[in-house]
């Protein structure tokens, strides 16, 4: 900030200090991002500290005493250079605010907004990502593996929704009884884990599916024999390729019809269609044949060889993606790019092959009442 006090002591006015703001928020600033993205460690070893060692807690009491520190505690130091960005932000609305329109100072000071708000949305999106990452470790932390591990912590990984529901087995024992064993679903962003609970804290699963790899039908469509089951808290989950490469089912019950509704929309979220919206996490990969040499705002330009993750389809013939090299992200012709197998087309296949089948098994039900789905057993 050693331009703006130059600034204002050079003139009461601080003619530039939107300029000002606005070098600093293309730069420098974006070593807030790190102190931000890290704030929730600080408090944590602050907290940390303070139960491990009473000293710590005593000189930070002195130190909080001086005069100088206005009675604030450490917390409100440390959160301090976050608070001074959004002030800036404040700033440069008043002064654009009351800025003659369409004058110079106008539009220096939206220059500057336009980057602190961008600054500020990173921010808050790094605070989120690290509160993220927190809780998928957590949840690592207190699970075990029944079947094949795999790594659960990832960056690009984050819970969606986890919840108790209860499994429902078609075969009835002796007494015309359906067994219902408590399962526990944890859906991520990209993946699904089918657990059951181990004690108060812990976890074991016992399947997991890719995200895309899932199908849902609700209670009220479905074949089998439901009599003296709740239907519209009923639905049949479906996983397409496992974690043994295969595929099974189970038939879950909710505590409510809102919350088998909840379930149904996150799992049956993916859709296909000629204008198609794709998640990162499961995305088609296109590569350039063809040089392509965006005109107008929003277009990627593209050279021969450029692979692409496809993140919008349009039936005009049109594609948005994100380039891989550099991250960049816009929209082209699709007759530029062909696109290339990787997971999302092979998962694609076995969506295909397993509608296939369902519509073959239906054919053959109404032959001669045969074929079922393989059913996964009650975990214990």
């Amino acid at each position: 900030m050693d331009a703006m006090l130059l600034e204002l002591a050079s003139s009461v006015f601080c003619d530039i200090i939107c300029d000002v703001v606005h070098q600093y928020a293309l730069g420098p600033f974006d070593a807030y991002i790190n102190y931000i993205r890290n704030m929730p460690y600080q408090e944590q070893t602050l907290h940390n500290l303070g139960k491990e060692s009473p000293q710590i807690v005593e000189i930070l009491h002195k130190l909080q005493e001086d005069p100088r520190c206005n009675r604030l505690p450490l917390k409100s130091f440390l959160s301090l250079p976050f608070q001074r960005i959004t002030r800036l932000k404040i700033l440069m609305e008043n002064i654009q605010k009351k800025a003659v329109p369409r004058s110079d100072c106008e539009a220096s000071a939206l220059r500057a907004l336009t980057e602190i708000s961008r600054l500020l949305e990173a921010c808050n999106w790094q605070v989120g990502r690290m509160k993220q990452m927190e809780e998928i470790v957590q949840i690592a932390n207190k699970i075990e593996f029944a079947c094949k591990a795999l790594a659960l912590v990832s960056s690009s990984r984050w819970l969606v929704k986890q919840g108790d529901l209860v499994q429902i087995l078609l075969k009835e024992n002796m007494f015309g009884q359906r067994k219902l064993c408590p399962v526990l679903l944890f859906l991520f962003n990209d993946l699904l884990l089918v657990a059951t609970r181990k004690g108060l804290d812990r976890f074991v699963v016992h399947d997991y599916v890719h995200r895309s790899l899932i199908e849902v039908t609700e209670g009220k469509d479905l074949e089998e024999e439901l009599e003296g089951c709740e239907l519209d808290r009923i639905f049949r989950l479906v996983l397409l390729h496992n974690h043994q490469s295969a595929t099974s089912q189970l038939l879950l019950q909710t505590n409510s019809e809102a919350e088998k509704d909840s379930w149904m929309q996150l799992l049956g979220g993916r859709r296909d269609g000629q204008d198609t919206v794709y998640e990162e996490w499961d995305c088609p990969q296109v590569r350039c044949i063809e040089v392509y040499s965006g005109q107008q705002q929003g277009e990627l330009s593209l050279q021969l060889g450029d692979m692409i993750n496809v993140m919008q389809k349009t039936s005009e013939g049109f594609l948005e993606g994100r380039r891989v090299q550099d991250g960049q992200r816009g929209w082209f012709s699709a007759a530029c790019v062909v696109e290339i197998t990787n997971e999302h087309v092979q998962r694609r296949h076995l969506r295909q092959r397993y509608h296939v089948l369902q519509t073959a098994t239906r054919l053959l039900k109404q032959r001669s009442g045969g074929l079922e789905l393989s059913t996964t057993k009650c975990f214990k």
